[in-house]
């Protein structure tokens, strides 16, 4: 009997005929369905088959009632979801059997998108729960249908070879099989289908039709679906889980999940250029072209427009920041050097890429958002903050004009006055002044001095210093090496500004190699000066080194064996006479007998040329802590007299000799004041050391960089020896003085003091949070407020004090307790600070970098914890992107520019400048006595008629972040307080919906599981 021959069968299909015909309303089929499945019981993929025969033969004309009977049976549970997708499936265009599926011409929704959006309605409300025993039904069913568009889809566009586009008519019906979809597998309760033994063979299975579908149906088609259906593959039941239910995740799995939660965009904020900024200039500067152009590149991608007006933002607010923090005059004169000196040549360099009159529009827009006066008036240090500011304005702006960066009638509408008449001024360049040093070598004392000036002609003389110290180590031209070693020596200071043209190893590599193979040649008839050319490039090379704190990693020589490092690297200790071989020996001896031999009256006879023929200076530095502690033991054990031990240390005051200070006097600082009962011996050898009677002002400049080296360790010995022996009240004197030569370092450590005030508060941790804070609150403040006082130097602080990670924690703490709105710019800032040029940033880097890479400790986390590690790990990696400077794109044209400035409400005499001739080397700039000056600082900015915007900012109403899913919280791991959990964002009385999960919520949106091979489908899973 055929399957239409089945009296109860058609007793059905007459019904549903009837009732058709009759327009009979679902209320009024109710009774009679039930009678009629009571009389003629069949199961529901006969009914559903008989229903859709129903069916119009063509598409999008059936009947709206079929629909609402559908739903009716539905509802009654005469029909499950399985049965009617199967039996939807067989009779469908999409059927394998069938042709290719064809659209309805009309416009209309096919048979098939109407009952998938009924079923997905049905899922979503809860008004059709699964039922265990329907779960394998309604998922192969499912599956199914996603095997079969996908097969098709996929085919053909294998073999339209690319050239295959999308049934307009279909893309509802695609579309309306995710909805169901994801509001079936998305379901709370469909949780349960783990329990099942039949689903541990499917999963596999199911996972790669839902993975297949969403990329190459719905990412083909560009589905406001993409990515849900590869989401749900990374939740339970879908992914699989171990004997203690949590899901095995792999790495990079876990990264996408957690990078794409509540993505944000990116924000360039003020505070994070300020942060990175003030890094670069606290301690050694880390502000060569190199580091600066690469970084700010990246940051900015290109966008040269708005890096030249955020980098004037944030050199001012540096400038600022340290005015308000009373910082030493020499800090901020470095700071305003930097400003005046170097930033107008990084602005010439974006200038040949800009266009002249782009690059004068955003210098003018960049100083509208810049306060002259950040200290209200009333407050103490207001008018000389705002003294300070003004005329760094105008020597920024003349140093602008020098290197053609802006005109003169720019410079007039900066500063709201009438345009002045410029001095004259000779712009430098560091070939003619290299020419200047080689012919005359004193030049360069002239041209050290220099460098304290904001006239724009710093970084030509900084060029100048390392290019010819570096071809003075190539020549071995040591006579007039050792007379720019002792000038730079005098100006040690202002070795601050030339690093910031420079890299350390740029200027200090060829001295070390020069150093590491000097050439002692015992024929030649002296050796004074020999030694004295050693003495001078030596000192200056460990005046530099010791100044910045740097590491022969930093200078290029690791592994090499360098005296500089040698010297400097360790706490010198003097070393047993039988550890040392004959030679040291016998030149041990040498020197010791030229120190202390005495003639008849009891003179030391003093160093002869014999002594220093047999000792190379690098033999001679080395043997200074074992010849200071053999003449302590001589003098203690009465073999030699302290006038003949006063006497002969005196000489190493000479100046071929003094750098021997440093290795001399730091064994004393290495030696016990207990343990060896010469204290009174050794405190009369620093009353002799520590005040020199050389009226030379090359030798005092020689002694001042010994002290600069050894104050610190060694005052701190001392105030050790006064707190154990009081009576010692010499010991004061020495102290006081090497407290002058505190501060003598630029490194990023603190000092002392501050670290015990952080100490004090309780947690510098709190500290830094505060501090994180703060910065990103002042970004977000749309009204122009001083910078916060943020010191770098409390980074490393923590470092040293709490430990790398930490630091980290205190950063994601960070980023974790500000609100939503501000979660990019405090993004930004934490990004800065790991990724400014510092050592403490290289180990949060790393720190970053490891933790992101353990799984292990990601899943242990809070996925709020975990979501900030990962967010500032991408965020600092793409910072960190090797940028080359990129052409950009072309300057607009005349109109355009004109218009700009016209909405900055800039006069339009500017455009006109445009095409003014560029500025000679020897600018007209500023006729200026004086009062002039002082009256030219005074004028106000006068902005109240001046309609501008400022710099774009994060708009907190523009934030969105979606809600966590804590799926972690079901599987028993930690979970924030805040993070809503998964049971609350899908209750079991609803499914998964797109309102439900979008991108921004989905933790693991777009998440690619790819499990390797996913095994053979069996039964009714194998569609192949």
């Amino acid at each position: 009997m055929s399957w239409l021959e089945d009296p109860s069968i058609q007793r059905w299909q007459l019904a549903f005929t009837n009732a058709l015909q009759r327009r009979i309303e679902v209320e009024q089929l109710k009774a009679p369905l039930k009678e009629l499945m009571r009389k003629n019981v069949l199961s529901g993929e006969a009914i559903a088959r008989v229903l859709l025969g129903l069916r119009a033969n063509k598409p999008g004309f059936d009947d709206p009632l079929l629909f609402k009977y559908v739903r009716l049976l539905l509802s009654e549970d005469y029909v499950g979801t399985g049965d009617l997708l199967l039996v939807l499936l067989s009779s469908s265009k999409s059927s394998p059997d069938s042709a290719q599926m064809k659209g309805c011409a009309s416009g209309l929704p096919s048979c098939e998108e109407r009952i998938f959006l009924l079923l997905a309605e049905l899922h979503h409300t809860g008004s059709l729960p699964i039922d265990p025993a329907q779960m394998h039904r309604t998922t192969h069913a499912v599956t199914r249908w996603l095997h079969t568009i996908y097969d098709r889809e996929y085919n053909a566009q294998l073999e339209a070879a690319g050239a295959h586009s999308l049934d307009t008519f279909v893309y509802g019906t695609y579309e309306a099989l995710a909805s169901l979809a994801i509001s079936i597998f998305g379901q709370q309760s469909f949780r349960a289908v783990g329990d099942h033994a039949w689903w541990k063979t499917r999963r596999v299975a199911v996972v790669r039709e839902m993975r297949n579908y969403d990329v190459h149906v719905l990412q083909w088609m560009q589905s406001q679906w993409t990515g849900r259906l590869q989401a749900l593959t990374t939740l339970p039941p879908f992914v699989e889980t171990g004997e203690d239910g949590r899901p095995l995740l792999t790495h990079d799995q876990v990264m996408m999940s957690l990078a794409q939660d509540g993505a944000i965009p990116a924000a360039h904020s003020r505070a994070g250029l300020y942060v990175w900024l003030n890094t670069c200039l606290c301690g050694r500067p880390a502000t060569d072209d190199m580091n600066m152009l690469g970084y700010l590149q990246t940051r900015y991608n290109g966008d040269n427009q708005t890096l030249v007006v955020q980098l004037l933002h944030a050199s001012f607010d540096v400038l600022t920041g340290a005015l308000l923090r009373g910082q030493p005059a020499h800090d901020v004169k470095v700071i305003r050097s930097f400003i005046c000196n170097k930033v107008p040549l990084l602005l010439a360099t974006l200038g040949s890429f800009m266009g002249s009159v782009m690059l004068e529009t955003c210098i003018q827009t960049a100083f509208i958002s810049i306060a002259m006066d950040p200290i209200p008036p009333i407050s103490a240090g207001s008018m000389e903050a705002t003294e300070m500011l003004k005329r760094t304005r105008l020597e920024f702006l003349q140093a602008c004009a020098l290197h053609s960066v802006t005109s003169e009638s720019t410079i007039g509408l900066i500063l709201q006055e009438p345009p002045l008449g410029m001095p004259k001024l000779t712009k430098y360049t560091k070939q003619g002044l290299l020419s200047q040093c080689t012919a005359n070598i004193g030049r360069l004392e002239a041209l050290t001095t220099e460098l304290q000036g904001m006239q724009g002609n710093a970084g030509a003389v900084c060029l100048c210093i390392v290019e010819l110290i570096g071809g003075l180590c190539a020549s071995r031209d040591t006579m007039s090496l050792k007379t720019a070693c002792n000038i730079l020596i005098k100006h040690i200071r202002n070795m601050d500004i030339v690093m910031q043209y420079n890299r350390p190893d740029t200027l200090l590599l060829p001295l070390c190699m020069l150093l590491k193979d000097w050439v002692h040649d015992q024929d030649q008839s002296e050796f004074t000066p020999a030694y004295e050319e050693f003495a001078s490039v030596l000192l200056f090379t460990l005046a530099v080194v010791h100044r910045y704190g740097l590491t022969s990693e930093d200078v290029g020589v690791a592994g090499m064996g360098n005296i500089v490092f040698e010297i400097l690297g360790e706490t010198p200790r003097g070393t047993s006479l039988s550890d040392l071989n004959p030679e040291q020996n016998q030149q041990l001896a040498k020197w010791l007998d030229g120190l202390f031999a005495t003639d008849d009256q009891g003179e030391t006879s003093g160093i002869s040329d014999e002594v220093m023929r047999q000792c190379p200076p690098q033999a001679f530095y080395m043997l200074v802590p074992t010849l200071f502690e053999q003449s302590v033991m001589a003098c203690k054990s009465g073999h030699l007299s302290l006038s003949t031990l006063k006497s002969g240390l005196e000489l190493l005051l000479e100046p071929f000799l003094l750098p021997s200070l440093v290795g001399g006097l730091g064994w004393l600082v290495s030696h016990s004041w207990e343990d060896h009962n010469d204290v009174d011996i050794l405190l009369q050898i620093l009353d002799k050391l520590l005040r020199p009677s050389s009226s030379s002002t090359e030798t005092q400049a020689m002694h001042r960089a010994v002290l600069a080296m050894i104050a610190e360790p060694l005052e701190r010995s001392l105030q050790d020896l006064l707190r154990k022996r009081p009576d010692k009240t010499v010991a004061q004197g020495m102290t006081a003085l090497l407290r002058k030569y505190a501060g003598a370092t630029r490194t990023c450590s603190s000092d002392r003091a501050t670290v015990t005030d952080w100490v004090a508060s309780g947690d510098i941790a709190r500290e830094l949070r505060s501090s994180v804070k703060e910065l990103t609150s002042w970004a977000a403040n749309v009204t122009p407020t001083p910078p916060p006082r943020y010191q770098p130097r409390m980074l490393r602080a923590a470092y040293e004090l709490l430990g790398i990670r930490s630091v980290v924690e205190a950063l994601s703490t960070a980023m974790r307790e500000m609100p939503l709105p501000l979660t990019a710019i405090v993004l930004d800032v934490c990004t800065s600070m790991v990724c400014a040029p510092s050592l403490v940033s290289h180990a949060l880097r790393q720190q970053l970098a490891l933790e992101a890479s353990n799984t292990q400790t990601l899943l242990e986390k809070s996925v709020g914890e975990a979501t900030a590690l990962v967010r500032l790990q991408h965020s600092v990696e793409a910072q960190l992107v090797v940028h080359q400077l990129q052409m950009p794109l072309a300057v607009p044209p005349q109109q355009s520019t004109d218009q700009m400035m016209a909405d900055l409400g800039l006069a339009s005499e500017a455009a006109a400048a445009a095409d003014v001739a560029l500025i000679d080397s020897a600018v007209p700039a500023l006729q200026m006595t004086d009062a002039e000056i002082d009256a030219a600082l005074e004028q106000p900015m006068q902005l109240a008629d001046t309609t501008a915007q400022g710099m774009p900012i994060v708009n907190s109403g523009d934030m969105q972040s979606g809600q966590v899913q804590d799926f972690f919280n079901e599987l028993g791991m930690p979970m924030d307080q805040q993070v809503m959990p998964l049971q609350q964002m899908l209750p079991q009385s609803r499914a998964m919906s797109m309102s439900d999960l979008n991108a921004d919520e989905d933790i693991f949106a777009g998440l690619d599981m790819t499990g390797g091979d996913m095994g053979e489908m069996e039964d009714d899973f194998n569609f192949g």
